[in-house]
This record gives C-alpha cells, sequence and structure tokens, in this order.
C-alpha cells in the first residue's frame, strides 16, 4: 500500500477483502474454504458457533445445510483500530437473499469482525441477526 494513505486505510482494504471473501465462501457453501479462512477463529452466529478449529467445519455444514440457494450483499462496512495493538474492529451490515425460486429478502444483519496484523487473520467474527423470515 501507498504512503500516502490514510492511516487504516490497508486495514480496511483488507478486511474488506476478508468479509467479501467469507460471503463469496458464504452463497458457495464451501466448507473446505470456511474452515480455511475462519476455522482457528472464535465464531458466534444466532444459531451456535465454535471457538475451537476442530468444530468449523461440523458448524459451517450445518449451517448451510439447505439446498436452497442464497446470496449475501454487505454494506455501510467501519473499520477502527482494536483494543489490543495490531488489531482492527469492523462491522458491516449484510443482507441474505433466498432464491426460491426467485430472490426473496430472507435476513438483515451485522457482522462484527476482530482481524489481527501482520497476517490479517480473523480472530472473532459474531453474526447477528436484525430481522429474519424465520
Amino acid at each position: 500500500m501507498s504512503p500516502d494513505l490514510p492511516p487504516g486505510a490497508e486495514a480496511r482494504h483488507r478486511i474488506a477483502n476478508l468479509l467479501h471473501t467469507y460471503t463469496d465462501i458464504a452463497d458457495r457453501k464451501d466448507v473446505e474454504a470456511a474452515v480455511a479462512l475462519l476455522g482457528s477463529a472464535r465464531v458466534t452466529f444466532p444459531t451456535g458457533g465454535f471457538d475451537r478449529p476442530g468444530q468449523a467445519a461440523g458448524f459451517f455444514a450445518g449451517l448451510w445445510a439447505s439446498p436452497l440457494p442464497h446470496r449475501h450483499d454487505v454494506s455501510n462496512l467501519v473499520v477502527e483500530p482494536g483494543e489490543t495493538p495490531g488489531t482492527w474492529t469492523a462491522h458491516a451490515h449484510y443482507t441474505r437473499w433466498v432464491f426460491d425460486p426467485g430472490p426473496v429478502l430472507h435476513t438483515l444483519g451485522e457482522y462484527t469482525l476482530v482481524v489481527r496484523e501482520p497476517g490479517w487473520t480473523v480472530t472473532d467474527l459474531t453474526v447477528t441477526r436484525t430481522w429474519t423470515t424465520i
């Protein structure tokens, strides 16, 4: 990244890429890729989560068990320095569309991520749901 960028610009860029990588993985329901990205993180959803690497595959397989395709859209990303030096905290909104057979808005929610430098790894992901059709 350019040294002329404002503080936090690299973090915002890298965290946006991590978040969009996650939503692409979720939309493909790719359990193996989710484990590679988040397997060592603490992950919390309204329906459960995990805090040990060996629990990630089972959690994501259950989370994405429905055969219906879906798509996530992310907006309003805000990235701030974390509480611990070398960490960043990010908040974003998301919508989840389910195709049954056409697109139906299913969920509105928020992502909160904690990311650690220098490897830019997700240490915590919390997913909340403000509204859902279920």
